[in-house]
């Protein structure tokens, strides 16, 4: 049987006994390693029904996305073995959304090792098919093996003169994710930089979510939209206050306030640094100009991964230009290299002055002026710095409950697992850590008004199809018979 795959050997398995799988070659599989760096993968080409594939180095708490989304439409089941033998400790079937065709499953392993991915038609109708499956690195350090510190309530108030302005709950999706992907370091783009600058790189071990409590303890999609007469807001902070045509601040000891806006004069965005908050809480927060926010919708290259809020919110935590704002100035940072001015575009490495060699400029720091694609981190003294900042200015952020989910002991639900979120149309819920509890599941547009009939799970796996939704937020609700209530909310993109 010949073999075109990116996998790296065929080798045999031998101790797997399986009933009810397909018989075709159940001895032997292919190996490779784990992808190591978000947003990679690796793929196994033409693989026969019923083959086992070892995808070895599978870090525990890591999430992986085990797909066979990219063959064509014959139905197709995951199961997912420890290499050692065992019970499957994962299965999918229908997982791409359609139902008789490609699976897909997040699969995040409790224990580092290996495992063996298990291919079959469904039900073993035809064990003469090939298939591709591809494991993708979705994020690093999932769930409770690597929690933030701080999880910090983001409302973002979208202030539009024309429709074109008033982004979608998508995009606005698209920033959250960026934000979180380089403030945990967790960015897919992190292997770029030069390897003498990556052993600085800092996991900042801070999270964004958008609010879903206001300022009152009402349930809320952390957005608000507010349609203006002004067609083009400079660095006046109008855009700040409903009496100037914008939106007032909720209370910025509790939220970071982004605004979203038409910014003019070729101004990307701006912020307000932490030792102005006492005296002006009125305009404390984050601009940015609606073509530079996300990474979707009216996102514009060169500025369209987010990165124009990664820099304006390291501001907003006490950082300042990694250039010090003067010729060869000091940023307060003892890890950042001294640099002559900032740089623009994407500089080759190294890029030296002012006497900096061998290595140069960090220009691929997050606080340089280059473009979204060739910014890829902070260090550890940025998050000195910042970590410094936020417990002596913004302490307030660790007491919020703009990010508390709504309910009554939610502790008790914490094992449910939601997962893809953001989700293109299938939404899994794994209940299995809650073997023989009866939970509800309900899901809820932002306004509260429910939109499927209730659903139940019983300690097993349950799916939601919202692919009949339009793009945007929702909310899962569930409960637990016993007063227990937990409120999620879910992404849908496409």
């Amino acid at each position: 049987m010949k073999k075109n795959l990116l996998f790296s050997a065929l080798l045999l398995l031998s101790g797997k006994a399986l009933l009810g799988q397909c018989p075709n070659d159940n001895t032997a599989y292919l190996s490779g390693a784990a992808p190591t760096v978000v947003g990679n993968s690796v793929v196994a080409q033409q693989t026969w029904a019923g083959e086992f594939n070892r995808v070895t180095g599978m870090v525990a708490g890591n999430t992986y996305r085990i797909s066979t989304c990219s063959t064509a439409t014959f139905d197709s089941e995951i199961t997912i073995y420890p290499a050692n033998g065992g019970s499957p400790v994962g299965y999918d079937d229908d997982g791409c959304g359609v139902a008789g065709g490609p699976s897909s499953i997040d699969f995040v392993p409790a224990v580092t090792g290996d495992y063996d991915i298990l291919l079959d038609q469904f039900q073993c109708q035809n064990n003469q098919i090939d298939m591709d499956v591809t494991i993708t690195l979705i994020a690093t350090g999932g769930g409770s093996s690597n929690p933030p510190d701080l999880t910090i309530p983001v409302v973002v108030h979208v202030v539009y003169n024309t429709a074109g302005q008033n982004i979608s709950d998508a995009q606005i999706a698209s920033q959250l994710e960026a934000l979180n992907a380089d403030y945990r370091k967790i960015n897919s783009d992190l292997s770029l930089v030069p390897s003498v600058y990556r052993s600085l790189a800092a996991d900042y071990k801070i999270e964004f979510c958008l609010a879903d409590r206001d300022p009152s303890g009402a349930v809320t999609n952390g957005i608000t939209r507010t349609q203006t007469s002004i067609t083009e807001f400079g660095p006046d902070n109008l855009m700040k206050s409903a009496a100037s045509g914008g939106h007032d601040p909720w209370n910025p000891q509790k939220y970071l306030n982004l605004w979203v806006c038409n910014l003019g004069g070729g101004l990307l965005g701006y912020a307000q640094f932490p030792a102005d908050l006492a005296t002006s809480p009125q305009t404390d927060g984050v601009v940015i100009g609606y073509t530079y926010f996300g990474t979707i919708g009216t996102a514009t290259a060169p500025f369209n991964k987010g990165r124009t809020a990664t820099h304006e919110v390291g501001h907003w935590l006490n950082l300042r230009h990694i250039w010090g704002d003067d010729v060869c100035g000091d940023d307060f940072v003892g890890d950042t290299p001294t640099q002559e001015a900032s740089n623009a575009q994407c500089p080759s490495f190294p890029h030296v002055t002012c006497s900096n060699g061998p290595n140069g400029d960090m220009f691929m720091n997050f606080m340089d002026y280059v473009d979204d694609a060739c910014m890829q981190l902070f260090t550890e003294g940025q998050k000195t710095r910042s970590w410094a900042s936020i417990n002596l200015t913004r302490s307030q952020l660790a007491t919020s409950q703009g990010c508390s989910t709504v309910g009554i002991d939610e502790q008790v639900l914490t094992p449910v697992r939601i997962f893809p979120n953001p989700t293109a149309g299938v939404i899994r819920i794994d209940a299995s850590a809650l073997p023989g509890r009866r939970i509800l599941i309900d899901l809820l547009d932002v306004t509260g008004r429910q939109l499927l009939p209730q659903v139940e799970v019983d300690g097993i796996e349950q799916s939601l199809d919202l692919s009949s939704f339009s793009n945007g937020l929702y909310l899962l609700r569930l409960s637990g018979g016993d007063g227990s209530t937990l409120v999620h909310r879910i992404a849908l993109e496409r």
